[in-house]
């Protein structure tokens, strides 16, 4: 880093308002040559509307922009290409069914004019995909299938398409990580984390993550935003993790030890299976859950847990074995039978599986269970409204509107409705988390636990997929881990047993 060269990005008084939300308010920052800077904030902080601004997807209302010295206004995200901001977002965008090197060809700013026409200069192509996977160190061939790679692989060629910018001679790129590690294993994440002290060789990064202990280690500097403005901006050596959950959520509060109470072990299970099995994703499962406890599924990718949970909601079908309710075997299982009895489901892809984006809020809560709100096939407008607000208030959802379309609505105050949408059902008895804490900031994340401590201390079993162990240790009474579809090992934590986090990586390997 050095002051002779200009700030490769500059904000002075930047804003964006979406109808009296102002979603960023006069934010004024800078990010120097070889930096990697640290952007952190609650869900609905304005960290996704800041980012569009500097890719371009979203204009400011007031403020000035420059890159590298330049002033910058951003008419689409092929202004800010050419400008040399790079975006890797925290879902992957690729072509699966094209090569790596047509991939970044697309994403290229020097696309030559012949290639609107549909004639390819593949020479070109491929030098230009070499030299960008060459620039961070990997070695993939141009000529590979995308949809061959694994995820890992594949997150490092968003990486090369981000850095395949040229903007201008002198001028430094800003390459824009969003979330990258969200969905990737240990190993995955080391090798990432690798890849991205390297870009400061030859760019500045802006790296988005939830998790405050990556941020630790990678970042030089970290930024943190709360309610649309600037809250911090330090350097990493003056901070802890705890000056920056102080700095995001306005407060004191550490996410709460796990209950040490659980209900009885003599209770009847409120869900038992017995030798449960899928071909070629689990076997031989057996495993309950009591009123009032938490187990804890853990296993790396590929291990059947999601698969496992699917075939408890009847999603998918098991080929063998017994699912018990309450005692009582179930029999034809389905969705619709699976929620009747009292089963709730919060899948991973919320985005897709949990709820209906261009519906309001309060429409997505009142999906399944909506109580007094319904009058026939019909809704009460009041009593909907009602009965929204009252879940937004207990949820801390933000914005305040129960009648904004879900979408509008960052990503952990969506999974916040999601969980109000089941968390609303008059009866519930297994409440089943596929990584319910999945890119969500730590005040998101701790409001979710306490809802889901709050409904085992109503009665209520559930069946957990953790994004890490350390959310297993903190929130399970048992653990069972997965190993290539079947059981490796199992921690009775609520009987007083022992175990660490190496203990259990080395169990699911």
């Amino acid at each position: 880093m050095t002051m002779t060269h200009p700030p490769v990005l500059r904000l002075d008084r930047i804003s964006r308002a979406f109808g009296p939300v102002k979603a960023v308010d006069q934010v004024s920052l800078e990010i120097r040559r070889g930096e990697v800077v640290g952007l952190i904030g609650e869900n609905g902080a304005g960290k996704s509307t800041l980012l569009k601004i500097l890719a371009g997807i979203e204009q400011p209302d007031s403020g000035v922009m420059e890159i590298n010295g330049k002033p910058a206004r951003f008419r689409g995200p092929k202004d800010a290409l050419r400008a040399g901001v790079g975006v890797v977002h925290q879902e992957q965008s690729l072509f699966t069914n094209l090569t790596i090197a047509e991939n970044i060809d697309q994403h290229s700013s020097s696309r030559g004019g012949l290639a609107r026409l549909g004639i390819q200069d593949w020479a070109r192509i491929n030098r230009q995909a070499a030299a960008a996977l060459a620039k961070i160190g990997v070695s993939l061939s141009p000529s590979a299938i995308v949809g061959d790679l694994s995820f890992i692989d594949r997150q490092m060629v968003e990486i090369a398409r981000a850095v395949c910018i040229d903007p201008g001679e002198g001028a430094t790129p800003l390459v824009i990580l969003d979330e990258p590690t969200a969905v990737l294993e240990q190993a995955e994440t080391e090798i990432l984390e690798r890849e991205i002290r390297k870009l400061r060789d030859f760019a500045s990064v802006i790296f988005v993550s939830h998790r405050l202990d990556e941020i630790m280690r990678i970042c030089d500097r970290v930024i943190v935003m709360r309610s649309g403005r600037l809250a911090s901006d330090r350097a990493i050596a003056d901070v802890t993790k705890a000056d920056l959950f102080r700095a995001m959520v306005d407060d004191d509060h550490q996410a709460r030890p796990a209950r040490t109470a659980p209900s009885p072990t003599t209770a009847r299970p409120a869900l038992q299976v017995e030798g449960l099995a899928r071909s070629g994703h689990y076997e031989g499962m057996s495993f309950a859950v009591r009123p009032g406890q938490i187990l804890a599924l853990v296993g790396s990718n590929g291990a059947g847990c999601e698969a496992l949970m699917r075939g408890l909601y009847g999603a998918e079908r098991h080929d063998a074995g017994t699912i018990r309710l309450d005692g009582s075997p179930v029999r034809r299982w389905s969705i619709r039978r699976a929620v009747r009895a009292g089963l709730a489901y919060v899948p991973a892809e919320r985005k897709t599986e949990g709820m209906v984006a261009g519906l309001s809020a309060a429409r997505n809560i009142a999906l399944t269970h909506p109580g007094e709100a319904a009058f026939g096939p019909f809704l009460r407008p009041r009593k909907l409204a009602r009965m929204a607000q009252a879940w937004f208030d207990r949820l801390e959802v933000r914005p305040n509107d129960i009648n904004a379309p879900l979408i509008q609505f960052s990503g952990g105050n969506q999974q916040k409705v999601v969980m109000a949408k089941w968390l609303n059902a008059p009866s519930l008895r297994v409440l089943l988390l596929d990584h319910p804490l999945r890119g969500l900031d730590v005040g998101a994340a701790r409001i979710v636990n306490d809802q889901i401590r709050a409904a085992c201390d109503r009665g209520a079993a559930v069946v957990l997929i953790p994004d890490t162990i350390e959310e297993a240790l903190d929130l399970a009474d048992e653990i069972l881990v997965m190993r290539d579809g079947r059981l490796s090992a199992r921690h009775d934590l609520a009987a007083g047993a022992q175990v660490s986090i190496q203990q259990i990586v080395a169990e699911m390997v």
